[in-house]
């Protein structure tokens, strides 16, 4: 009978684990807080992680600074966070915002599916640190106070609303010649908005809650080339969590690659045509050749990941072969 009990022991150990998730706590980054849209996502994570042997807490927050430093004060054993945060934490991951690295959304989501495998692991992990999830947040455009300032050329001596721990931006902002203002997520709406700036960058899914129309509505308008690809990720310590979380959550966050997208498309169709400005397309090259530039500057400096520009690069070879740089 004790041989019996033993063995029904062994047998029923894996069920009984499962049973038994390990509670955590998962800081949410959400500007609209417990009723944005990101927050509403974290909540279907969080019924997915039970699967993992994960029971999430979700605490939201509004500011996306308090949300990362209470993760390193480990007041939280997870965080979602934007990937300019996030590059913080895991570089490679963080390099996904890379200006101009991804000219569509079908590129990113080749990219996250590519970093959702288990052979990309090297990739979504740095030191104590993992990234456990990616979801697109929408392309990033430039918005501009005066339609006419549509050029590079023309960005030159204009003032552009700068988020102070971007760096990327910082070094563009440079590179066009124009001049920076330094802002926070919290003000550069505000400051595009009363004439400070001339111009600022946002998702289109950012224009309605922070009123950036009003910034635009005396003949400005929305540069229709993405600048670069917003995505949140959930960032977190390796050691917190059970064996294969990593992978099972990576998996299960770009599956849902769609609802993120759609979150963002949206928000693009809400856009009224008038204020959507058309590039020439005889322009592009020009443009594409400086966001290299910009990309090589920032790998030199060690902001981003040299093996994730490579993939990103050979994503859009694929795509088009036609391209300047494909052909080198």
């Amino acid at each position: 009978m004790k041989r019996l009990i033993l063995a029904l022991i062994v047998l029923l150990a894996p069920a009984l684990a499962t049973a038994a998730p390990v509670d955590k706590t998962l800081c949410v980054f959400d500007p609209s807080g417990a009723h944005g849209d990101i927050f509403k996502f974290a909540k279907s994570y969080q019924a997915a992680a039970l699967e993992w042997g994960v029971r999430f807490k979700l605490k939201a927050h509004t500011n996306e600074t308090v949300a990362k430093s209470d993760f390193l004060a480990k007041k939280c054993n997870a965080v979602m966070l934007t990937s300019l945060r996030a590059r913080k934490f895991v570089k490679a991951t963080g390099t996904i915002e890379a200006i101009g690295a991804l000219p569509n959304y079908a590129a990113l989501r080749k990219l996250i599916r590519v970093l959702a495998s288990e052979k990309a692991t090297e990739l979504v992990t740095k030191g104590q640190y993992e990234t456990a999830g990616i979801l697109p947040g929408g392309a990033v455009y430039l918005l501009l106070r005066n339609r006419k300032t549509n050029t590079m050329a023309k960005l030159s001596g204009k003032r552009i609303a700068t988020l102070i721990h971007d760096k990327p931006s910082r070094v563009m902002v440079d590179e066009v010649g124009a001049s920076m203002v330094p802002a926070e997520v919290g003000t550069f709406a505000g400051i595009f908005n009363n004439g400070r700036a001339d111009a600022c960058y946002a998702p289109a899914t950012a224009i309605k809650p922070l009123e950036l129309r009003k910034g635009m509505s005396r003949g400005g308008g929305i540069v229709r080339f993405p600048l670069a690809q917003l995505t949140f990720q959930v960032i977190t310590r390796t050691a917190d969590m059970p064996a294969g979380f990593g992978l099972s959550s990576r998996k299960w966050v770009a599956s849902q690659f769609k609802q993120g997208v759609k979150m963002a498309k949206k928000a693009e169709r809400a856009i009224p045509k008038s204020l959507w400005i058309a590039i020439d397309p005889a322009a592009k090259p020009a443009y594409e050749a400086k966001f290299a530039q910009v990309r090589a500057r920032l790998r030199k400096k060690g902001v981003y990941d040299r093996r994730i520009l490579s993939l990103m690069k050979r994503i859009r070879c694929r795509a088009d072969k036609a391209r300047a740089e494909c052909k080198k």
